[in-house]
């Protein structure tokens, strides 16, 4: 039963991790209402790959692993949309 509940918050911990990777990205863009240097290609490839281990999870029926990257796919496209938003500094300019 340890090992079960090592395994639970090693899983817990990077799921945390990875949906906490993006907030500071997207608020450094909203604040500085520039995205310029932020790489396309680099967030549309992790939008893809979130959606991919998405649907993986719901195939799999493993709904933690569902819900941990939705969320990380949602903040991905966040960021994305930002981007697109941003990306010549603020619009408003």
């Amino acid at each position: 039963m340890e090992s079960q509940l090592l395994i639970n918050v090693i899983g817990t911990g990077a799921a945390l991790c990875t949906i906490t990777s993006f907030v500071p990205q997207i608020i450094k863009i909203i604040r500085e209402r520039d995205a310029s240097s932020v790489s396309l290609r680099m967030y549309a490839l992790t939008v893809c790959a979130f959606s991919l281990w998405t649907i993986y999870g719901v195939m799999l029926g493993a709904w933690p692993l569902v819900a941990a990257n939705s969320i990380s796919l949602t903040l991905a496209v966040t960021a994305l949309v930002c981007k697109w938003r941003f990306r010549d500094g603020d619009p408003e300019d």
